[in-house]
């Protein structure tokens, strides 16, 4: 018999708090079938941390999501036409602040494995080893938590497993991998620690990441990682998949990436308070020149021994004025002390007491109205609430590098809530002998470049848009 099928459509366009909903009704022999559309803001979707789904705090933060859902969609739009990057070896991985998660840090989204999985990671400058919470040969399986994400190496086809007899094993990092090998085929394993107290063990191994160029295409490059199921600090990795490594390793994903891209990496560290669906992206490649960008020598030897990114600080300086500073504090010696290090897994500044007491000073006198107080960090002080707190009695710092750049922060990279009614000065003391390390919130709204081909670090001031 011949199906008499005939479609009735409505046609009904309705806007919807900023969004589209199309409502059709297919009706065949009198039979009506529906699909029901609901709006990412709908309470029936509850609550998600980590995403914009379900109802927003208020009618602001949904005006701020929707708009920058527009962006992110304009942007993949001009991606697709092609009129978004010129370079066909410009790649791009999803980037943003992980505030929202209770995490100081910023994060990306790749895909790995055959077929490929979307992986949340944290973003490290000042670590070598990529690698991720997994299932496979448990070191300390009691380190799996139920109702966490995991890879499971045994459902992808491209996964492979580093022997610990094989050559590769033998060149990794000796300080982290371990010398057992009960036989030949068992895997090369790792113990790696954290300057913050994390350690994390497991095995290491070769795996395909999908990279996707500006144009749309896509690329996948066998990367080695880390499969880490031993792990001391699980509530930190909750909502989080893994670290994605960016040092100066070979084993670096960073250092591979950018080898295989155009010999250069950026990312734009947008206001880390203010959380987005998706704000900018982490990059590998020649992107278009970026406007005042301002560039400093890494220093070659200080990173082949540290496999950080050591730059050369000439000074601090407050309203203008250079603050005093024994020089010697700026020069990294081969024990580790003095330098500075720009890490982007760090989150507040830290200086060693010879600088750290000089910019305190310098600070005290225009803070001196408010009552200092215990906080989580150094130096904390009573204060009114945000919109009656006067930001411009606050000094201006800036950092001054070798070559003349200068990075001239935003207030809230150095003074930022801790609780209720207190305020603190981003910095944290360290006793000398120690190393500076510069924090990303004091890198927040600047763009960062880093140049491993002509050895150089950049950074221009940006608002970190999708456009």
């Amino acid at each position: 018999m011949e199906r008499n099928i005939s479609l009735v459509s409505l046609l009904c366009f309705i806007i919807f708090n900023g969004c589209l909903v199309f409502e059709a009704d297919a009706v065949e022999s009198q039979r009506s079938e529906k699909l029901k559309l609901t709006h990412r803001h709908s309470p029936d979707l509850g609550h998600n941390p980590g995403t914009t789904l379900g109802p927003p705090k208020n009618s602001e933060e949904r005006l701020k999501q929707l708009v920058q859902s527009d962006k992110a969609r304009l942007h993949a739009i001009k991606r697709r036409l092609g009129v978004v990057g010129k370079l066909k070896d410009w790649v791009e991985f999803p980037f943003r602040s992980a505030a929202d998660m209770g995490l100081g840090q910023y994060f990306v989204s790749l895909r790995m494995g055959t077929p490929a999985q979307t992986y949340t990671l944290l973003v490290d400058t000042g670590s070598c080893l990529t690698w991720f919470k997994c299932k496979y040969m448990c070191v300390d399986c009691s380190a799996v938590v139920e109702g966490q994400r995991y890879f499971s190496p045994n459902q992808s086809s491209s996964f492979k497993s580093i022997p610990c007899s094989s050559q590769e094993c033998k060149t990794m990092d000796k300080a982290s991998t371990l010398p057992n090998c009960p036989h030949p085929n068992a895997p090369c394993y790792y113990d790696y620690s954290y300057l913050d107290g994390l350690n994390v063990g497991g095995s290491y191994f070769n795996e395909t990441v999908k990279f996707r160029f500006s144009n749309g295409q896509k690329k996948g490059l066998e990367m080695t990682m880390g499969c880490t199921d031993g792990l001391n600090q699980k509530h930190r990795f909750k909502t989080v998949d893994g670290i994605l490594a960016l040092g100066l390793n070979p084993i670096s994903f960073a250092v591979k990436a950018a080898h295989e891209f155009g010999g250069k990496f950026s990312f734009c560290l947008e206001n880390h308070w203010i959380i987005k669906s998706e704000s900018s992206y982490l990059v590998f490649g020649a992107e278009d020149q970026v406007p005042n960008m301002q560039f400093t020598d890494l220093l070659t030897e200080e990173s082949k021994r540290t496999s950080l990114y050591p730059v050369k600080v000439t000074g601090i300086s407050v309203n203008g004025t250079m603050l005093d500073i024994p020089s010697y504090v700026w020069d990294m010696t081969d024990r580790g002390a003095g330098g500075m290090i720009v890490d982007s897994g760090t989150t507040v500044t830290h200086l060693v007491e010879q600088a750290f007491d000089k910019v305190i000073a310098a600070f005290e006198p225009s803070l001196s109205m408010y009552n200092k107080t215990k906080g989580n960090l150094d130096y904390c002080f009573n204060a009114p609430p945000a919109e009656e707190f006067d930001e411009t009695r606050v000094p201006r710092l800036a950092l001054h590098f070798e070559g003349g750049a200068k990075l001239e922060p935003a207030v809230n990279g150095y003074i930022f809530d801790d609780s209720k009614g207190v305020k603190c000065l981003g910095f944290s003391r360290l006793a000398w002998p120690e190393m500076n390390i510069l924090g990303n919130l004091l890198m927040q709204n600047h763009l960062w470049e880093f140049d491993l081909a002509n050895k150089k670090v950049g950074f221009a001031r940006s608002k970190c848009m999708l456009d």
